[in-house]
């Protein structure tokens, strides 16, 4: 059995290699910030929350098994490392889509019948709808369709089952549909 590269790096970091942590860290920064970034909704607070996944894989190496494969280990790290931040936040203290002079953004959309304006107005609807959703709904929209995770990460990421992520998207996108509808009507 021939392992990947992942693995053999991990395998390395095991052993206290930390060149082949550093390479771990580089490969995969990014999926895991923006995974964060979903799930925290703050970027100082994906910082930190990357951070900390990283922190824990590192301490937890010696947990690792070589049968397995590194992302989806390291993605449920992460989702749990965003799962204690968020737990140690206050509920009053989740962002909220405010414009400069703390107005909603919502009354700062641009007239929809203005053609230049029309797809930033529509970016801005599909924002603000996709952040009106619950966290169960919008994240699994997010994960796949701004992050560009498969259906397996996210439900790697989120602990949560393959067919659970396909019916959570499938409800989401309905949601998400019907309530664009009626802001394009009005």
């Amino acid at each position: 059995m021939s392992l990947s590269h992942e693995t053999q790096l991990m395998l390395r970091v095991q052993s206290g290699d930390l060149a082949a942590f550093e390479q771990l860290v580089e490969r995969y920064q990014d999926m895991i910030y923006g995974l964060a970034l979903s799930i925290v909704r703050s970027p100082e607070d994906a910082e930190e929350a990357a951070q900390d996944a990283f922190v824990k894989l590192f301490h937890a190496r010696g947990h690792f098994d070589p049968s397995r494969e590194v992302e989806p280990w390291l993605l449920r790290i992460a989702g749990n490392a965003c799962r204690d931040r968020l737990r140690r936040r206050k509920a009053h203290a989740l962002p909220m889509l405010r414009g400069e002079d703390d107005e909603d953004l919502a009354q700062q959309l641009p007239d929809p019948h203005a053609e230049q304006d029309a797809a930033v107005s529509m970016q801005q609807a599909i924002r603000i709808e996709l952040d009106r959703l619950s966290e169960r709904a919008r994240l699994p929209l997010e994960l796949k369709y701004l992050r560009g995770l498969t259906n397996q990460q996210i439900a790697d990421a989120l602990g949560i089952s393959l067919s659970n992520v396909k019916v959570q998207l499938a409800r989401a996108k309905d949601i998400l549909a019907s309530r664009l509808e009626k802001v394009l009507e009005s």
